[in-house]
């Protein structure tokens, strides 16, 4: 039962953090949800160059404070409260074909 609303509070943060940082391209999630110390989310910007530029001037880190706030905020278990990852679309597409299960692997 738990798993359930604790999947439901991970997608809902990835959708609000999308919506609040208009520069991602996407989110994937990993990991099983009865485990929140060992699941992961990611956010994904579309080329490497977006993914740099983010990191050069702090975007990553705002963005992983705000995916941790909206956590606590929605009660998620603090041992699966960590920063989230981040990668582009562009380096999975050219390492992985795309596949996001191996790129991670």
């Amino acid at each position: 039962m738990m798993s359930k609303i604790w999947k439901n509070i991970i997608a809902r943060t990835q959708e609000e953090v999308k919506a609040t940082f208009q520069e991602l391209y996407a989110s994937v999630d990993f990991g099983a949800y009865i485990a929140p110390q060992d699941y992961f989310v990611s956010y994904i910007f579309e080329t490497e160059e977006a993914l740099n530029k983010a990191k050069e001037i702090g975007l990553l880190q705002k963005i992983s404070n705000y995916h941790k706030q909206l956590l606590r905020k929605k009660e998620y278990p603090e041992e699966g409260i960590k920063d989230c990852t981040f990668a582009s679309q562009e380096d999975c597409d050219k390492v992985c074909s795309g596949n996001w299960y191996y790129y991670y692997k």
